[in-house]
C-alpha cells in the first residue's frame, strides 16, 4: 500500500497537468485540434482563403456534423498553438467574441470550414477583442510554406452619391489580388432584387438619432430557394479591379448628418465540390462586410 499511494498520487498529479492547451501537435502547416482530438491537418487542406478565412479541404469532413456547443477548437501553425476559438450554434440569440465555427454548417457545403471572428465597439470606440488572430503571421507562413495561401476577393467602398427623391448610388470596387480567377454574384446580371436575396444591401446608422436607415429592394427568392445559376455570375481575373455600381431608387429619407454606412458583399454559399472549379476560373464563396464613416450634408 505504502508503494502504490505514491505511484497514484504521481498518476493524478500528471493526468492533471495535462491540459488541453498543453497538447502538442507534431507536423508542419496548419491544424486544427479538438481536444486532444486532432480533426484538420495540413494534407487535408486544399486551400485557406484569406478574404473569408474558409479553409477549403481535399475532400468533405464530417466532423462538424457532431455537436460541440460547449467545446473549443484549437488552431496550430507548424505545432505551435496560435489561438482558440468557439463552436457556437446558430440557434443561439447571442455573438461569439473572437474566432467562431458556427455548427451546425447549414450555410455552406461539408468541404469548406467557415472560421468567423465575433468583435464591438465599446463606448470608448475600441474594439473588442483587439485584435483577429486568424491573420497571425505564424498562421500566413504555414499555408505559404504548403502553397495553401490565397487571397480570395477584397471589396471597398469608392463613393456613395445621395440624391433627391431618396435614391442612392453606391460605387464598389472589387479587387482579385489571387491568382485565381473568380466568378461572383453580379448585381447587372441578377437584377437588384434577386442579388438582394443574398445581402441586406445598404444600410446607414446615424449615432446622434440612434436610427438606422435602410433600402426598400424588394428581394426575389431563386426557385427553388437553394438553386443558383452560372448565368448569375461574372468572372473576375487573377490581378483584376472591377467597378459594380448598385443603385437604389427607394431608400429612407436622410437629412444632414454623420452616418455610419454598412454593406456586405455576398457570394454564393451551396456550391457542390464538383461546380466549385468552373471552366475559367473557381466560384467565389462567402461574403465580406464593409463599412465606412460618412457626413451628409444638405440636398
Amino acid at each position: 500500500m505504502k508503494t502504490i499511494l505514491p505511484l497514484l498520487l504521481a498518476f493524478i498529479f500528471l493526468f492533471a497537468g495535462c491540459k488541453q492547451d498543453d497538447l502538442q501537435i507534431s507536423g508542419e502547416g496548419l491544424s486544427i485540434t479538438i481536444g486532444e482530438r486532432v480533426v484538420i491537418t495540413a494534407n487535408d487542406i486544399d486551400y485557406y482563403d484569406l478574404s473569408t478565412h474558409f479553409i477549403y479541404l481535399k475532400e468533405s469532413s464530417t466532423f462538424l456534423d457532431e455537436k460541440f456547443y460547449r467545446d473549443s477548437f484549437q488552431v496550430y501553425a507548424d505545432g505551435e498553438k496560435i489561438y482558440t476559438g468557439v463552436f457556437h450554434s446558430w440557434v443561439m440569440s447571442s455573438m461569439p467574441l473572437g474566432p467562431a465555427i458556427y455548427t451546425p454548417d447549414i450555410f455552406y457545403p461539408d468541404y469548406v470550414i467557415p472560421i468567423a471572428f465575433g468583435s464591438y465597439t465599446n463606448v470608448d470606440g475600441k474594439k473588442v477583442p483587439p485584435t483577429d488572430p486568424r491573420s497571425d503571421a505564424r498562421i500566413l507562413n504555414a499555408l505559404k510554406s504548403h502553397n495553401q495561401l490565397h487571397e480570395g476577393l477584397q471589396c471597398e467602398i469608392r463613393s456613395v452619391q445621395f440624391i433627391p427623391d431618396n435614391k442612392v448610388s453606391l460605387e464598389l470596387e472589387l479587387t482579385n489580388n489571387d491568382s485565381f480567377n473568380y466568378y461572383y454574384l453580379d448585381p447587372e446580371k441578377m437584377g437588384l432584387g434577386l442579388f438582394h436575396y443574398f445581402t441586406n444591401g445598404l444600410s446607414l446608422w446615424n449615432p446622434t438619432l440612434k436610427k438606422s436607415f435602410v433600402n426598400h429592394v424588394e428581394h426575389i427568392q431563386p426557385q427553388p430557394y437553394n438553386s443558383w445559376e452560372m448565368g448569375w455570375l461574372s468572372l473576375i481575373n487573377s490581378h483584376e479591379k472591377k467597378t459594380i455600381w448598385i443603385h437604389y431608387t427607394n431608400f429612407d429619407q436622410l437629412s444632414a448628418g454623420q452616418y455610419k454606412l454598412y454593406f456586405r458583399f455576398p457570394g454564393l454559399s451551396k456550391v457542390s465540390k464538383s461546380e466549385l472549379v468552373q471552366r475559367n476560373g473557381r466560384i467565389w464563396l462567402g461574403e465580406l462586410d464593409l463599412s465606412q464613416d460618412i457626413q451628409i450634408r444638405q440636398f
